[in-house]
């Protein structure tokens, strides 16, 4: 009898193990055939040709693509989109700037380099990227795939840590075989994922640091305050969840030099190999007589509203004022540095004395250095070794950019006593801009 009751449980186990074996593989297949059954569906939206595609990359946040799409004649064109859909339920709409070189249309969706299609908005599913043409001839727009044409490579995207979660986004071109013909497709899957321990949310920099003091008011010096100040904005952000990483600690700050950043340990190539989103950059000002108030300088060519907050917030819970320096100014306590002709012409001039080829600087590049060698391809980051004083840096061509910004606390004549005082007001200030807008 026992034998039997167990031959019994035995045999029911074994069914009801095979019927969740079966449930499970065709709970796999599902998805695997509405994938297949949505990709059919946007390669049939999609025209046999595809867009030339120069450059692409990860700024920040947010994702851009520049490119071109030949054989458009201008008196045949009325607009062009950007089109980020999953193919069943969402789709988002972005505006490109385009121009005409003869009849190829040159595209850049980097209106701003920090805006495009914001990455970390986007929820767990597989996306397609497409450009969307309406022509004088065509009473339905025209959809574009595109084909990558650069040199950069496919890229892996981690997200900004949002309560305790993160999300891997795979961008990635690939080429398909459809109705006999090959079609290219640019794609963009997005799984939840968590950060590889190598990668990191924010990078805080303290500015100089080792023999490299920056600015000195009798004993205190510009190193020793800014290292005070990301360290506690480390403590801060990370009781919020965030993932952050020092390029310059209590242990490494003896090895910095002025000239030393672009070193294997050197503040631009730890910061790069961190793969953050965010980076500040903390220094104090010294200046002429009479400049007083903070000021936080931002990327070229970028949204500003971050930089807006984050300087409104600090002279919300400070006493440092805006600073009443008018150069390079954009907003109250924002600016944007970038190379004038003269500074560039300068450069050039070095270039030919030491016999190597100038870099490729324009009136649209950062000037400073914590910005622009971060920000790779996105802000023109151009140190390549050529100038031998400097070290190559290793990420001057990347895709994949960090957003930095440099917060100059205040100048250290005027401003060193609100400096040191209010440091907690200051931080406080930071991270509400981080939360709002990270």
């Amino acid at each position: 009898m026992v034998n039997k009751v167990f031959k019994s449980v035995v045999l029911i186990l074994m069914i009801v193990g095979i019927f969740l074996g079966v449930s499970i593989t065709i709970k796999k297949e599902i998805p695997e055939r509405e994938k297949r059954e949505l990709e059919a569906k946007i390669l049939n939206m999609i025209q046999e040709k595809s867009a030339d595609v120069t450059s692409f990359y990860t700024y920040g946040r947010a994702f851009n693509i520049n490119g071109k799409i030949s054989n458009i004649k201008k008196d045949n064109f009325e607009g062009a989109k950007l089109v980020i859909t999953d193919g069943v339920d969402y789709e988002n709409v972005y505006n490109v700037n385009y121009s005409f070189e003869e009849n190829n249309l040159i595209f850049s969706s980097d209106v701003e380099i920090n805006s495009g299609i914001i990455i970390d908005d986007l929820k767990a599913c597989e996306y397609y990227i497409l450009l969307r043409l309406k022509l004088n001839n065509s009473a339905e727009p025209k959809y574009y795939s595109f084909i990558n044409n650069s040199e950069l490579s496919n890229i892996d995207y981690y997200t900004v840590t949002d309560e305790g979660t993160n999300k891997k986004a795979k961008i990635e071109f690939l080429e398909k075989d459809y109705n006999n013909s090959k079609y290219n497709i640019l794609k963009m899957s997005i799984e939840n994922s968590e950060l590889p321990e190598e990668v990191y949310d924010i990078v805080i920099d303290a500015g100089h640091g080792g023999k490299d003091t920056g600015e000195r008011s009798g004993a205190q010096t510009e190193a020793d305050i800014t290292l005070d100040y990301a360290k506690l904005l480390k403590s801060r952000l990370e009781e919020n969840g965030y993932k952050v990483k020092l390029t310059r600690d209590d242990e490494n700050s003896d090895k910095y030099t002025d000239i030393n950043m672009y070193d294997k340990e050197g503040r631009i190539t730890l910061a790069c190999e961190s793969k953050a989103k965010l980076m500040l950059s903390f220094h104090i000002n010294n200046g002429v007589k009479g400049l007083k108030g903070l000021e936080i300088y931002a990327p070229s060519k970028s949204n500003l509203d971050f930089a807006k907050d984050m300087a409104n917030k600090i002279k919300e819970y400070s006493n440092i004022s805006y600073s009443n320096n008018n150069s390079f100014k954009k907003a109250d306590g924002v600016y944007v540095r970038n190379f004038t002709k003269s500074v560039i012409k300068d450069y050039e001039n070095t270039a030919n004395k030491k016999g190597y080829e100038p870099y490729n600087i324009t009136a649209d590049t950062p000037y400073l250095y914590t910005i622009r060698e971060v920000g790779g391809i996105a802000t023109g980051a151009y140190v390549d070794g050529r100038n031998e004083i400097y070290s190559k840096n290793e990420y001057y061509n990347t895709n994949q950019g960090i957003e930095c910004y440099q917060i100059e606390l205040g100048y250290i004549k005027t401003d060193l006593n609100i400096i040191t005082e209010e440091k907690e007001n200051y931080i406080r200030g930071i991270v509400e801009a981080v939360q709002n807008n990270f």
